[in-house]
């Protein structure tokens, strides 16, 4: 979310000199300094702060260069509407390896060593407490003379918590939305809460194409294989599973869906499957009964909307050479190291290529695949953890007698076993909030499969789940047309502002 041209007017103003961005000076190594630093990029708004010793509001994208989150700094969003409410400035900081605050530019195995959780919170609790405020020339709204309040969601909301359990007593208090917070290995439960939100023809029908999609490629002819290929149009695919996946990727697009963005891309999807010829009015496959078309007309529905509106462009929109073309569709293909993809290893890599390295070394994993034998499931089982997990070893080669954690063996435990995951729920001062369709709920405190239920909440450790909301929603103020969402935001912003009031 990046500026409107009359917001960027207004945030590049030199004559308003509580606006701005700058660099700070980070450790490349928390416990080496030997090692040099590098600079984090951070941007700032003060227009409501109260002056020295009023709350600074703390936003980081996570896994995403900063600079087209520059909307966060803007009344369009959650963070500005807590800022406001209790006088305070906004702060967005890059996060480590991403953007502009990379500690190198070929992002190697070995540069990517110092990618961990733990150097990450350092850095933002060494910036809370140490980096000079533009906008207070007083030097006395650092985290130890004012409250610094952590918004987040998703893996930044998950940070939250585990900002407050790796190094307490910094930050005054956090706000944490859509946060994964226990890493898993196996997270075919990430796809269950898409399963409870969307339509129900839609979701049976998509269950019975994948099980066909399955059936084919596990107990099929060759020739009964490259007709399914062909007929999504994946017939440069060579392996099974890649196609699987292929064929089942559209499923991805529940999580972006917002509340003010009308008739999306998934609804879309769904009416397709179900034969129905929707619009911008939102009938959403309202002409079909809950039991769906059945797999022999809901098949071809999907495989020429697959074919006509979702796959053209799809790989051509990375921008690499090797995956030009409309329908070129070699972005599925898992196995070839050769690709332009896995050799790029500039910060900005289009597959994301730091937060891979998160999944991989910290480990977070959170490998999204079917659902075991016996669950209905709307990713091919052929996407098992081990066919993601293979290919970390794909975009980070051992150099010497660096690798990534998992490599060695480690396992998710290394994480959950120092930040709590999911059993971190006595923390003073930090809310969550999940969506109940988010399929990010199923790593959160809010979790249908947590042990002993899903977090409620208690005074210290408030936490709300919003009836009917996906993710991150209520980070964006015009979602407040779900009433849900409206609700979760003021008691957000009221909560914030108690919790200011006590520093």
């Amino acid at each position: 979310m990046g500026l409107t041209v009359e917001e960027e007017a207004t945030l590049v103003d030199d004559a308003i000199p509580l606006v701005g961005n700058g660099t700070f000076q980070q450790p490349i190594d928390h416990k080496d300094p030997s090692k040099g630093t590098f600079s984090t990029s951070f941007w700032y708004n003060a227009t409501n702060w109260g002056g020295p010793g009023s709350p600074v509001v703390v936003f980081t994208p996570g896994e995403a260069a900063a600079a087209g989150y520059t909307g966060y700094l803007t009344p369009r969003t959650l963070t500005s509407a807590i800022a406001t409410a209790i006088d305070g400035a906004i702060i967005l900081i890059e996060h480590r390896y991403w953007g502009a605050s990379s500690p190198c530019e070929n992002q190697t195995t070995t540069c990517l060593q110092y990618l961990t959780l733990q150097q990450s919170v350092d850095d933002f609790v060494n910036f809370a407490k140490h980096a000079p405020i533009p906008f207070d020339v007083t030097n006395s709204s650092n985290a130890d003379q004012a409250p610094w309040i952590w918004v987040g969601g998703s893996y930044s909301g998950a940070l939250a918590a585990w900002i407050e359990k790796l190094s307490p007593g910094t930050f005054w208090a956090y706000h944490s939305t859509s946060g994964p917070v226990e890493a898993i290995y196996d997270f075919w439960e990430y796809y269950y809460p898409i399963q409870q939100g969307m339509p129900k023809n839609c979701s049976l029908d998509y269950e019975a194409i994948v099980d066909h999609v399955d059936y084919v490629f596990k107990n099929g002819t060759a020739e009964e294989k490259a007709a399914l290929k062909q007929q999504f149009l994946l017939q440069d695919l060579e392996h099974d599973d890649d196609a699987a996946v292929a064929i089942s990727s559209p499923i991805w697009a529940w999580q972006s869906i917002q509340f003010y963005s009308g008739y999306s891309q998934f609804y879309q999807m769904c009416d397709a499957i179900e034969g129905f010829n929707g619009n911008s009015t939102g009938n959403y496959s309202t002409g079909y009964s809950d039991n769906g078309v059945g797999v022999e007309k809901a098949l071809p529905n999907f495989a020429t909307w697959f074919t006509t509106t979702y796959l053209p462009g799809y790989c051509e929109a990375y921008g690499y050479n090797d995956w030009a073309g409309e329908l070129n569709v070699q972005c599925f293909d898992s196995y070839n190291s050769s690709w332009e993809m896995f050799n790029d290893w500039t910060p900005d890599n289009a597959a994301d290529r730091p937060w891979v390295w998160m999944t991989c070394n910290e480990p977070l994993f959170y490998w999204q695949g079917g659902a075991p034998e016996g669950v209905p499931t709307v990713m091919t089982r052929l996407a098992t953890a081990e066919y993601y997990q293979r290919q970390c070893s794909l975009y980070f080669p051992t150099e010497g007698n660096n690798t990534f954690r998992s490599a060695l063996g480690i396992r998710e435990d290394y994480v959950n076993d120092r930040t709590d995951g999911w059993f971190n729920t006595d923390a003073p001062r930090l809310l969550y909030v999940n969506g109940e369709f988010d399929p990010w709920r199923s790593g959160s405190v809010a979790s249908d499969f947590r042990p002993n239920g899903q977090f409620n909440g208690t005074e210290e450790t408030p936490a709300i789940l919003i009836a009917g909301s996906r993710h991150c929603n209520d980070l964006i103020m015009t979602n407040n047309v779900h009433p849900p969402v409206a609700e979760a935001q003021e008691a957000a912003i009221s909560q914030m502002k108690a919790w200011a009031h006590e520093f």
